[in-house]
Parts: C-alpha cells; structure tokens; sequence
C-alpha cells in the first residue's frame, strides 16, 4: 500500500482493518489450538512447547496482514529511545502493580486467573520460558503497539492507547486476563510514547511475561513481585495528575469513539471476549 492510500485511510477504515486484523489473530489460534491437539486422538503425546509456540507464532501472519491493509510503519526498532531508564523505573512498578493487584483480587473473589500449562522436564521449562517469556511478548507488542497504536496515534495517543489497550484485552478472551493486560497495556502505551521506542514496551511485557512463569517455578520471587507492586501503587499514585490531564485529553477526542461504532469488526471481537468470559464464569 503507497503513501497516498494510508494518508486516505479514515479513522473508521483504520479501527475496522484492526478488527480484521485481530479477528485473523484469534481464528489463527483457534486453528493453530486445534491441529496441534489432533494428535490427542490418536492417544499420542503433545509437547507443551509445540503447542504455545503454534499460538503465539500466530500473531507473525496476522500483523503481516495488518501492516498490508493499513500500510502501518513499524516505528522504534531502530533507537533505544530517550529517557529510557527513568520510563523503566516507572513503568515496572506499575506493571507488576496492575498485574498482582488484580489476582489479589480474583484470589478475593475466588476466581482464580488462567493458569499455565504444567511442564515437568528442564527442556520444557526451557522451551516455554523462551516461547512465552522472550517470543511471545515481541509479536504481541509488534502487532499491538508496533500497528495497532501507531495505525491511530495521528489522530490522538490516548485514544490510541485506549483502543489499541482494548484490542490486546480482547486477545486474551477471558475476564481474568483481559481486564489486568487492559491496564498493562496502558502503561505498556505510555512507555513508548515516553521513550520513542519499541524496544521498552517489549522489555517490559517480556519481564512481566518471564516473571509470571518464574515465580511458578521458584515460589518465594512472589514476595519480589509484592514491593514491585507496593512500589507501583506509590508510582501510579504521584502520576494521578498525568492520567487525570491524560482522561482531559481523551474526553476532548471522545467523538473519536463513533468511529469505533462505526467499525463492526472491531467491537465485534469486545462482544466475543465479553460473551467467552462470562460463559467461562457460568460454566466454572
């Protein structure tokens, strides 16, 4: 796609190309889930790893059509950024903060969170900490700030941030998991903005994707993920003026929102989160 037809994109084109684009995300998945189970019939063993690394590598085709329909560029690969450190400083803290409030939370309520496959052997171990840890945090940022923030950021960041935030919550298809990466997304938007590159939101989605399979592995790194999300409530409290400025700066854009209304395939996919996560609740 030239220049000329990403400059004639509208907001509304924009939004529905995203939706397109996450809709391919999630059928690849399902397909990605379904034929590495088959083997399951024939009573034949499936390794854990094969299985992960069919659904994250699913997103690599699904951001290629992406970057096609909207002719997206993928900005800040090539620069570590600028103040880069401090935004890490931050933005660590309040991940973990999200990320650990929320299963308090659900511990609270009885609703325990999505729990990873059990692996049992060092080379499994291995291949999963690389799949989910390394791997599956660079697609997932390619494809959800790399396209979906960038696709929408000339017309507003925050509301850039908000739908891009939503598409990455729609992804995950459960309550438990969509409403915490909601607002880790969020941070993971502001990250970016701050520093100019991409290379931060994936560092910090791989931290928090790495700590999530260790802390399953060797129990007592919770109590590390605890101070960082003390640490984090504190940080997200002195930003209160910067998210209150920010909700100012998307209250300002909210006509924005007609075109999301506007484009089916995108809140097609909300409905489908919403209606899998509370069958998932009836059901459990």
């Amino acid at each position: 796609m030239n220049h000329d037809n990403r400059q004639s994109l509208n907001c509304t084109q924009r939004i529905q190309r995203i939706g397109i684009s996450l809709w391919v995300y999630l059928i690849l998945q399902v397909a990605a889930g379904f034929l590495t189970s088959l083997p399951l019939l024939f009573g034949w063993h499936v390794n854990t790893t094969v299985f992960m690394a069919a659904a994250v590598f699913c997103g690599l085709p699904a951001l290629a059509l992406a970057l096609v329909l909207t002719g997206t560029p993928l900005t800040g690969l090539s620069t570590l950024g600028h103040r880069t450190l401090p935004t890490l400083l931050r933005a660590v803290p309040m991940t973990f903060f999200w990320s650990i409030g929320f299963s308090l939370l659900w511990a609270l309520l009885g609703t325990s969170s999505q729990q990873l496959p059990a692996v049992f052997s060092t080379a499994d171990k291995i291949g999963m900490f690389f799949i989910i840890g390394v791997i599956g945090p660079v697609i997932e940022e390619l494809f959800f700030r790399g396209f979906a923030y960038n696709c929408l950021k000339g017309y507003s960041p925050v509301f850039a941030a908000v739908i891009s935030s939503l598409a990455f919550s729609f992804l995950h298809m459960n309550f438990t998991q969509g409403i915490p990466v909601f607002f880790m997304a969020l941070v993971f938007c502001w990250a970016y903005e701050q520093t100019g590159s991409l290379w931060v939101p994936i560092l910090l989605h791989v931290i928090n994707n790495s700590m999530a399979l260790l802390v399953g592995w060797f129990p007592l790194l919770i109590i590390l993920l605890l101070v960082l999300a003390v640490l984090g409530l504190v940080v997200t409290i002195l930003m209160v003026p910067a998210i209150r400025q920010a909700w100012h700066q998307l209250m300002e854009k909210r006509a924005l929102f007609r075109c999301v209304w506007k484009a089916p395939l995108f809140w097609l996919v909300g409905v489908a989160f919403v209606g899998f996560s509370l069958y998932m609740v009836v059901a459990r």
